[in-house]
């Protein structure tokens, strides 16, 4: 089966950019928030203005989807959490609605892998197979930023529909 990377479009330049998100939520658990972190929806102000685009997909600090993409994703994964998340744009009057991800975390980097130096960062991913076998969407446990990768089925689902902002890489499964 096909796994893909999902990752915000790098074409689309002029999207909201999250602010204050360490004020917001605790900083040493960013990147390992977990459901029960957050008791009620969460707010960030957005640096936005009449010509930003609300792209389906925000990927940091803390991985955001739309309400839209939320709906394909629970259709698949109907189990996983989510938390409502608000952005807001006061100036503009503009108010969106996104919701935090709680993905599932798999140790599924094959040592085909390539690191960079000091081994904080993926150049090159490479799954295991047998980690992977049955999962549809799942987050790579040894990264530190927030990897989605998404099964063949899922990605066919998303590019079929008129989702904007994101980006499919394939990745190698051995």
């Amino acid at each position: 089966m096909d796994y893909f990377l999902l990752k915000q479009d790098v074409r689309y330049t002029h999207v909201p950019a999250l602010q204050k998100v360490m004020e917001t939520i605790d900083p040493w658990k960013l990147y390992d928030l977990q459901p029960e972190d957050i008791v009620k929806p969460l707010m960030f102000h957005v640096k936005a203005d009449a010509e930003s685009i609300f792209i389906d997909y925000l990927e940091g600090p803390i991985p955001l989807i739309s309400d839209a993409l939320k709906r394909l994703v629970q259709a698949y994964v109907p189990e996983m959490p989510m938390k409502l998340t608000i952005l807001t744009q006061i100036e503009q009057r503009i108010q969106k609605n996104y919701y935090i991800p709680f993905v599932e975390r798999l140790a599924a980097v094959h040592p085909e892998s390539e690191w960079n130096l000091d081994q904080s960062v993926l150049r090159k991913l490479v799954l295991r197979a047998d980690a992977i076998r049955g999962h549809k969407i799942f987050r790579i446990q040894e990264s530190a930023t927030p990897m989605i990768i998404v099964r063949l089925d899922i990605a066919e689902s998303i590019l079929r529909r008129d989702y904007t902002g994101i980006a499919l890489e394939q990745i190698q499964v051995k």
